[in-house]
């Protein structure tokens, strides 16, 4: 019987947490993909991390530099992956893009030089297409792509000052932020109040349609819009912060 205020502690406790589960609703539905990230421009920027893989696999002692990077690019290509699997572009990559994406988490995962090697020859074999639906799901760790997010970010805030020389650079690189948002729509970990997921889903949103904005605008040479764009985006990270505590690792 002195087990009995503490199991009623223990409802107290749990009970509106999962009411605030039941509330709050399933992530909405993506928009068109093409909408926000083309195809074209995930394609180049994944033959861009297969490049850095390769020149970061020479060797160990390069590996041993490399690694973080190779982490922090693999993560982000897992999750680029499954976006053009579930892309609405007819792509060249449509077959290969889901295998391609679990191979890069193989990569991410790696621990040492053999298996990162190992990982990164699995991931130069994959194609011919998978047997599975793919689906929206968690397949990077929050942690890496909110750095790859910070590093992209910090890239194309720079080269926005070279707006017409630097387009196809800034093109890419408001692709792949607009593919995370997308991404960790899926990963609410970070949400502690559950009554706060449908928040997670507004902002990740919002993100998204302004990196999309952002690379539409890129795409049409519009400096001044995609400017504004590009602020949009920065409100949106700045809003996502002051309500989660996202951190930056694994």
């Amino acid at each position: 019987m002195k087990r009995v205020p503490r199991l009623y502690a223990m409802v107290a406790t749990i009970l509106p947490m999962v009411v605030a589960m039941a509330w709050a609703g399933d992530p909405p539905a993506a928009p068109p993909l093409s909408k926000v990230a083309p195809a074209a421009d995930l394609i180049k920027q994944v033959d861009l991390y297969v490049a850095g893989f390769r020149d970061g696999l020479v060797d160990e002692a390069t590996y041993a530099d490399k690694s973080r990077q190779i982490a922090k690019d693999a993560h982000t290509l897992a999750v680029v992956g499954l976006v053009l699997a579930m892309h609405d572009e007819n792509h060249p990559m449509k077959e290969a893009a889901l295998p391609l994406s679990r191979a890069a988490r193989q990569l991410a995962d790696a621990k040492d030089y053999p298996s990162a090697k190992k990982a990164f020859e699995e991931l130069t074999k994959a194609g011919g297409g998978s047997a599975q639906t793919p689906k929206w799901e968690k397949v990077a760790s929050l942690g890496q792509l909110m750095k790859q997010v910070t590093f992209v970010n910090n890239r194309l805030r720079r080269n926005m000052r070279r707006f017409e020389e630097r387009a196809d650079d800034n093109a890419r690189d408001a692709a792949i932020l607009a593919v995370i948002a997308q991404a960790v729509t899926f990963d609410t970990h970070e949400v502690k109040d559950p009554a706060q997921v449908d928040k997670w889903y507004e902002l990740c949103g919002q993100m998204r349609d302004a990196a999309g904005e952002l690379n539409a605008q890129i795409h049409a040479k519009d400096k001044t819009a995609a400017e504004a764009a590009l602020g949009k985006m920065g409100k949106s990270c700045d809003a996502c912060h002051a309500t989660f505590r996202v951190v930056t690792t694994p």
